[in-house]
């Protein structure tokens, strides 16, 4: 499983594109994929994820503080790493889950908190 550093954290910011912006980027997605799904793949490539995580079981997924602005903003990088699994993991589940977070938010609040923990230091 890669570790989450500091270079890897800049590559997956980098990756983001937030949906009204995915339609007029520069570069092409892979043929088929949505940016949430391009997204999904390079962060998961790059360490923003969890492997062997029991996500179902996990109580912020539970009560559903995954998707909790307040609860994302304040994530140290364990539970960052931890909402970014559960949020992959339930798109395999509930199909357009990946684009329905890109469209609410959720997932820029995730890039954003993952840009603020790589400029304090704290990765």
């Amino acid at each position: 499983m890669p570790e989450l550093t500091p270079d890897s954290a800049r590559e997956i910011i980098a990756l983001y594109r937030p949906a009204p912006e995915a339609a007029e980027a520069q570069a092409p997605l892979p043929l088929g994929m949505t940016s949430a799904e391009h997204f999904a793949v390079g962060s998961s490539a790059l360490g923003l994820t969890e492997e062997g995580f029991d996500w179902m079981n996990w109580a912020p997924y539970q009560d559903r503080r995954i998707s909790d602005p307040e609860f994302i903003a304040g994530a140290d990088t364990q539970t960052l790493r931890r909402i970014t699994t559960a949020h992959l993991r339930i798109d395999r589940f509930v199909d357009g889950h990946l684009e329905e977070i890109d469209r609410t938010g959720i997932l820029a609040g995730i890039v954003d908190r993952l840009r603020a923990l790589e400029e304090s230091g704290e990765l």
